[in-house]
């Protein structure tokens, strides 16, 4: 394959990309750079003489069971009438090195009808595998928050998704568990370890040791508050919908979401609870945070009718989103794939968040509830 590639990129990423577009069939010119993209991926935009497109390569997701449920998620999705972009993998020409071998029983069917959407890649030197997927590449940009008014747009989009999601029929089984099984979910932290880091913390989160203290008085009531949440309305969700994840056109619109790693069958009301937990520390006045909280919540239930107690539920489910952020980079840390600093960064959010809670609950409560 010839090439031009950019002066940025290591060897070691100019073979990969290589490797991967010979897989595809690709035979053009092309040039790459390397993407912010998110922490759970190494993300390149790729440029060709027909198209661009986003390759991934799925770092926290490197699992063959994992991706094929999201790309079954995006086919299903994109075959539907939902009115905005969501990410297209690109069907290869090549199985690459992929087996079955890895894959559960139950799940044969699932991985054959999903193979052709991503390639296995093993690394020679290690003898590793990483899955990597190619994207078609949706404009857009990521929206900046400068008015209240604009988190009306991200609370439709977000209900406008929950509502598409709410139709699909797939015949794939989740992978993740559900937000408040959350004891399920981090076999590296799980709560019972989280409440010993708490009462002990390791000198790589000495830096958050005040916050810890307080939460470890403040964590059992939270997983207390979790039970019962079963009973609630569930559904496909996307489950982490902000504003990384959403791009706006030139106009001010969305106009796609992406990133469906963690999509499971979970609570309807999360679509709304994560991306109004996100908002809490942003570096925004109280009168301005409150105005975007009235807009986010207005915009989804244009969208999407909630029951009573799934909204007197979302105060729990608010903290929630944030402890589970903190347990995911604290099993991060501990494989060694983040530095400590940034779970202490989570920590501190979270203890942030309940101290706002504790102060601002009954308002929004009342908020929630107009």
């Amino acid at each position: 394959m010839s090439n031009n590639q950019q002066h940025s990129l290591l060897p070691s990423e100019q073979q990969l990309i290589s490797n991967v577009l010979d897989l595809y069939g690709f035979t053009s010119k092309w040039q790459a750079e390397r993407s912010k993209g998110g922490m759970n991926n190494t993300t390149f935009v790729l440029h060709t003489s027909d198209a661009d497109y986003i390759m991934r390569q799925y770092e926290t997701h490197n699992d063959q069971v994992k991706i094929a449920f999201e790309h079954g998620v995006l086919t299903a999705l994109s075959d539907t009438a939902f009115e905005l972009d969501v990410p297209k993998p690109v069907i290869s020409l090549s199985n690459g090195s992929e087996t079955t071998d890895q894959v559960p029983t139950g799940n044969q069917e699932m991985y054959k009808e999903n193979k052709k959407t991503y390639q296995v890649i093993r690394d020679h030197n290690t003898g590793a595998t990483k899955i990597v997927t190619l994207f078609r590449y949706l404009e857009g940009v990521n929206p900046v928050w400068d008015s209240p008014g604009q988190l009306l747009q991200l609370g439709r989009a977000a209900g406008q998704l929950s509502s598409a999601l709410a139709r699909l029929e797939l015949a794939l089984e989740p992978v993740y568990p559900p937000y408040y099984r959350i004891d399920e979910a981090y076999p590296l932290c799980t709560p019972v370890h989280l409440l010993e880091l708490c009462a002990s913390p390791p000198q790589m989160l000495a830096a958050c040791s005040g916050e810890l203290e307080q939460l470890r008085h403040e964590l059992p009531g939270l997983f207390e508050a979790l039970r019962g949440m079963e009973q609630l309305p569930h559904q496909l969700v996307h489950g982490d919908v902000n504003a990384s994840n959403v791009l706006f056109d030139r106009e001010g619109n969305p106009s796609a979401i992406l990133d469906f790693e963690f999509a499971t069958w979970d609570l309807r009301v999360m679509e709304l609870a994560v991306p109004m937990s996100d908002m809490l520390t942003m570096d925004k006045s109280e009168d301005w945070m409150w105005q975007a909280q009235a807009s986010l919540i207005r915009g989804f239930r244009e969208k999407v009718g909630l029951a009573g107690e799934e909204l007197k539920a979302i105060p729990q489910l608010i903290l929630l989103r944030s402890l589970d952020v903190v347990m995911h980079f604290i099993s991060r840390m501990m494989e060694g794939t983040d530095e400590p600093g940034v779970a202490v960064q989570q920590i501190v959010k979270l203890k942030q968040r309940i101290d706002w809670m504790r102060q601002h609950e009954d308002r929004l409560r009342q908020l929630l509830m107009e």
